[in-house]
């Protein structure tokens, strides 16, 4: 397995990019390099496979095709893998795939079961840490059933090897108290509304980068209220505060001609 050298995440937003898939369920590679055409000058790196991808429902092939397409468009630009997987064991392997592909770095969630003990939480990471892949911890509840506490996280961050935190928590004063223990890493907002709430946050991870990157950025850069006014009717507008948000996104992207279809991973395949 071999990497660059990872040099570390700067703040700034870094786009959750969905995955454009054709009408027979594969990677459309020319829709991916367009994706990453449109919004590279607006974000500082490019995070294929994580939710708003549907890392969690894409096969091996899928998962395997969008990683290395957004790998060969980056252009420069880092590429953090998302792995979704229910167990460290799958997930380890993944990572290793992610390196051999030659993503920067990957994007971890706990393992997939509710009740996961804090203790197991810091092994599970730790383990996958042991890969000598740089690692973005992913908090966030409504896939893998567990909430990280803060002072795992800020255990947890004090690894080598990790490079960040995206805190999908949804609650911005968990947020707050995060930033200001001061874990040593970036951390990145997940949640568009809640962005001008949570201060001092070194950047953005969220759906809405796929359509608005410099919206997203203009609100980091300023988080006041006309700016999350903004930004919170731009959500409304293209539903990314829905249950299938990476949907709404596909059909904002199809209508505006950067993708092909707003096929997703969870619908059947054409016939041939």
């Amino acid at each position: 397995m071999s990497m660059r050298p990872f040099e570390g995440l700067r703040g700034g937003v870094i786009v959750p990019l969905v995955t454009p898939l054709d009408a027979a369920g594969e990677v459309a590679v020319a829709d991916v390099a367009r994706l990453i055409g449109s919004v590279r000058d607006h974000v500082t790196a490019l995070m294929p496979t994580l939710s708003s991808g549907e890392g969690w429902l894409l096969t091996e092939r899928q998962w395997t095709a969008m990683v290395a397409a957004t790998v060969r468009h980056a252009a420069g630009l880092p590429v953090i893998a998302g792995v979704q997987l229910p167990d460290t064991e799958a997930v380890v392997r993944r990572v290793r795939a992610a390196a051999g592909l030659g993503a920067d770095a990957v994007a971890v969630t706990t393992p997939f079961r509710a009740g996961v003990s804090q203790k197991r939480i810091v092994e599970h990471f730790r383990t996958v840490l042991a890969t000598g892949v740089p690692v973005l911890l992913y908090n966030e509840v409504a896939l893998s059933g567990n909430h990280v506490e803060r002072d795992t996280l800020l255990q947890l961050a004090r690894l080598p090897g990790v490079i960040g935190i995206k805190e999908s928590s949804g609650d911005p004063a968990f947020t707050r108290d995060l930033v200001a223990a001061e874990p040593g890493v970036p951390v990145f907002e997940g949640w568009e509304n809640l962005l001008s709430q949570a201060g001092g946050v070194h950047g953005f991870i969220g759906p809405l980068a796929n359509l608005e990157p410099a919206l997203c950025a203009d609100l980091l850069r300023e988080p006041v209220a006309h700016r999350q006014h903004a930004v919170d009717a731009a959500c409304d507008a293209y539903g990314i505060l829905r249950d299938d948000w990476y949907r709404w996104v596909k059909h904002e992207l199809v209508a505006r001609g950067i993708i092909g279809t707003a096929i997703t991973a969870a619908q059947p395949k054409a016939a041939p």
